[in-house]
């Protein structure tokens, strides 16, 4: 290699590495910017249910009036105003009442060191180089005795093509001994009457896709491995009579031969196949039939249809209520108590709507890299039982709990989204003054998390489906709210964070479920 070449390289590979540690970077302020907006965002739902508790040391309630350089970028139209230092990150963000801005939150929060991590990267980087600038150096002085010889070697293969040894010594390398080889197999094919058919027949056996060759009197003249693996070998088109719309397709192949390819499902092997049909005309009028499997697709393509027909489904509902309602508002007249009720409705629907917005991209969205962290999880589910602190006084429920105090290195808000569904759907599933046991622990090196309930119980078709994306118990549709997403959303948490959920359930007696990390 020139040294021109190598000193472009290591120019391109410096500035790859700088701008790698400068996205880094970008990354890490880009995801503290958020986390802080989440938790302004919850801090303003929190204020708009209890406006008159007392906020943390980190939140400032800024009134309307103030005037800054962080209230003034929000006035000019930003959603929020951002303020660093080096270890601090501040935001300021609107809070809105009847869509004017009736004040502001203020978050401060530590800001994610990125020392180590831009150390870790640039060390790496050096010593990556290092290696492979020392690899370069030996490969250029292997490749410089590999030229000489290679060249000594293909001059003897000019010189004598069809010739059945091209070996210099006895102790050549694995490529004189390879040269070797094609030399015979030209040789070979050279003396062969029946190249092209010989050619073909091995060619196809290189496929990892069922290959089978018939001709003009429907009988099967050649099949691969893999073609023998999924149905048999056979000399007969008549192992297709079970599928007759394929078997009519080869058939019509005979009279009008020509290419073209078509989607064919075998039920008794539940596959489809992508059929590709190709005439072989130099080959006493053959025909080549490819099948290449796409079971896989076409389940993941039927998968995301239902899922997008659900989705379509489910969003309709609150939207025709909507539209229904604002339309009577709009255009007849109505008592005000009437308008507050269907305004009552309108919010209750909206509200049920952005719930399905949220849980579907959540559902959706693609953890192609997983931040984690270690967590206090005791914390976590005590924040989620002060939340839900309503609901269960409402319902008058019986809570029990048995948390140990256990750290994970884990995910912040995927571990959260779990045991708050879980939760949920226990209080949900719950009658009143009905009893609900919770339960962390660490066993064997892992975390259990159980959420227990005495509630109507499933029937073992229903545990099948129980995590199923829009489903819920059919007994429960119309007296429990909820998307149908949150035990789907739980399930792919689960799977992401490398645990397992397991649910026990007696109908009539309660449903127990039991997530392991």
């Amino acid at each position: 290699m020139k040294l021109k070449n190598i000193v472009i390289m290591t120019i391109i590979y410096i500035i790859a590495i700088l701008g790698l540690v400068v996205l880094l970077n970008q990354n890490i302020l880009s995801n503290d910017t958020e986390r802080v907006l989440n938790t302004a965002n919850k801090i303003q739902l929190f204020l708009e249910k209890n406006p008159t508790n007392e906020l943390p040391a980190n939140f400032e309630h800024l009134p309307a009036s103030t005037d800054n350089a962080d209230t003034r970028k929000i006035e000019g139209g930003a959603s929020y105003s951002r303020a660093l230092t080096r270890t601090k990150i501040t935001t300021t963000s609107p809070i809105f009442k009847e869509g004017q801005i009736d004040g502001y939150l203020r978050v401060t929060e530590d800001r994610t060191p990125t020392l180590v991590a831009d150390f870790s990267i640039i060390t790496f980087a050096l010593l990556f180089y290092l290696a492979v600038a020392a690899q370069v150096l030996r490969r250029a002085q292997r490749m410089h005795v590999f030229t000489e010889n290679t060249v000594a070697k293909i001059k003897n293969i000019e010189r004598s093509p069809l010739t059945q040894s091209y070996l210099i010594n006895e102790n050549d390398d694995k490529i004189t001994t390879e040269l070797n080889k094609l030399g015979e197999s030209i040789q070979r094919q050279a003396l062969s009457h029946t190249e092209k058919k010989e050619n073909l027949y091995e060619f196809i056996e290189f496929f990892q896709f069922p290959i089978f060759i018939y001709n003009n009197k429907g009988k099967i003249r050649r099949t691969n491995a893999s073609f023998n693996n999924e149905f048999a070998d056979t000399e007969n088109l008549d192992i297709f009579s079970p599928y007759a719309d394929f078997l009519s397709f080869l058939v019509d192949k005979m009279l009008h031969p020509d290419i073209q390819e078509k989607l064919f499902y075998f039920e008794k092997i539940g596959a489809y196949y992508q059929v590709r049909i190709t005439p072989l005309p130099d080959l006493d009028s053959r025909f080549l039939v490819a099948m290449l499997d796409v079971t896989s697709y076409r389940r993941t393509l039927d998968a995301h249809n239902e899922f997008i027909a659900n989705v379509s489904h489910e969003l309709k509902t609150p939207l025709t209520s909507i539209k229904g309602f604002a339309e009577l508002l709009e255009t007849t007249s109505v008592s005000k108590e009437e308008t507050r009720n269907f305004a009552s409705i309108i919010s209750k629907e909206s509200n049920r709507l952005m719930n399905l917005v949220q849980d579907t991209l959540l559902l959706t969205k693609q953890n192609h890299r997983i931040e984690k962290k270690k967590l206090e999880l005791a914390q976590l589910i005590q924040n989620i039982l002060r939340t839900s602190g309503p609901q269960i006084s409402e319902k008058m429920l019986h809570v029990k709990t048995q948390i140990d105090k256990v750290q994970l290195k884990t995910n912040e808000a995927m571990i959260y989204s779990i045991f708050e569904n879980l939760i949920e759907n226990a209080i949900k599933y719950t009658p009143e003054r009905g009893q609900i046991f919770i339960s962390l622990q660490s066993e064997k090196g892992q975390i259990v998390f159980s959420v227990s309930d005495n509630g109507p119980g499933l029937t073992e078709i229903q545990k099948e489906r129980i995590f199923d994306r829009f489903y819920r118990v059919d007994e429960s549709r119309s007296e429990v709210k909820g998307t149908g997403l949150g035990l789907a959303i739980v399930e792919k948490n689960v799977q992401e964070l490398h645990g397992t959920i397991d649910v026990v359930s007696i109908l009539g007696k309660g449903t127990t479920f039991t997530v392991k990390l």
